[in-house]
């Protein structure tokens, strides 16, 4: 984001100073929601235990039936 005056810019550096703003704003708003989202259930959508290895232990095919 530039400090220069707006008058002294021209419309391209306007345009994109503002679109830098918006997406500043875009990202802090979304930081606060998932803040949010987070604290109602003390945890992250990441924070998970998992149920065991990623890898099951070897079991025997299983043969057909009569």
């Amino acid at each position: 984001m530039t400090k220069l005056n707006p008058d002294l810019m021209t419309a391209e550096e306007r345009i994109a100073e503002l679109g830098e703003i918006l997406a500043r704003g875009f990202v802090r708003l979304r930081a606060r929601k998932s803040r949010a989202i987070s604290a109602d259930r003390g945890e992250s959508c990441v924070d998970f235990a998992g149920e065991g290895s990623g890898h099951g232990a070897a079991t025997k095919p299983r043969q057909a039936g009569p």
